[in-house]
């Protein structure tokens, strides 16, 4: 069938697109979308139609990984777009992905088989995928790989040689979609004194920290953390993480308890919808 996919390495996509738009290695958690999900896959997929002469788009394919059992929030938005799979595999100790490549080389084959597609845009620089684009090709399907960046860098030569076509979306077009995420904080220090705090000191901390991390965000940003709330009742990780911190900071450092923490988030979380309907 005349349609083509999406295939996109959301590890390869942060890592290689910071170094095009920032010109450094910086951590996963230290990159965030500047633009809405929703704009950056359709500047993705307007990129590449062009690869595949403007043939209709099956759907886009975003390959992740979770430290844990819950969905970034930009992973919700994400598999929440119509015409997006979000397809998730695992983080190990050593913050790499764990199960994504099989994840790929899974969906890739079984749509070249069944004739669901006639080309493939590949966003990836893994060696490890020259199979699934050895098999989709014995099936007829054009692959193209779509780079970031310097390619000649961060994608294996062996996958180039294979791809059908091999394009780099520009150093600008990550700067357009990528930026560095300043307020992440990391966890504060371990082996300060546990001094106790009674419960107005504890709600004092938790009221004015949500309201420091939430003066940074921007309209969209609110309104996708409203969507979130409105099918999700768990605080995204990359607002967890800084929320707990800084309240712990605020408290001499002390380790909230566990219910401390439902406290903080029930509190996070009403408050957004407060933000986002008005009241607030």
């Amino acid at each position: 069938m005349d349609r083509y996919a999406i295939f996109v390495d959301a590890g390869y996509f942060f890592a290689a697109g910071a170094q095009a738009a920032f010109r450094q290695n910086v951590s996963r958690r230290q990159v965030v979308l500047k633009s809405s999900p929703a704009a950056m896959i359709a500047d993705l997929c307007s990129r590449a139609r062009q690869v595949v002469d403007n043939l209709p788009l099956l759907r886009t394919y975003w390959y992740d990984a979770t430290p844990g059992p819950r969905l970034s929030m930009e992973q919700s938005a994400l598999a929440m777009l119509p015409g997006v799979k979000l397809r998730i595999g695992v983080l190990n100790s050593m913050g790499r992905q764990k199960g994504v490549d099989s994840l790929i080389v899974t969906d890739i084959i079984d749509l070249a088989r069944n004739r669901a597609i006639a080309d493939a845009v590949l966003m990836t620089g893994d060696e490890d995928l020259r199979v699934a684009v050895q098999v989709a090709q014995s099936f007829g399907v054009r692959v193209h790989l779509l780079g970031a960046g310097d390619i000649t860098r961060n994608v294996s030569d062996f996958l180039q040689m294979e791809a059908d076509s091999v394009t780099s979306l520009e150093d600008r077009w990550f700067a357009s979609h990528l930026e560095l995420n300043s307020s992440f904080m990391p966890a504060p220090p371990n082996g300060l004194p546990e001094p106790e705090a009674d419960d107005e000191e504890f709600i004092e901390a938790a009221e004015l920290s949500i309201h420091e991390i939430l003066e940074y965000v921007d309209p969209d940003q609110m309104t996708q953390l409203g969507q979130h709330f409105a099918f999700q009742n768990f605080v995204p990780p990359e607002y967890d993480r800084r929320l707990v911190a800084m309240v712990s900071t605020s408290l001499n450092g002390r380790k909230l308890s566990t219910e401390e923490i439902r406290s903080l988030r029930t509190l996070f979380v009403s408050t957004v919808k407060k933000r986002n309907s008005g009241n607030a």
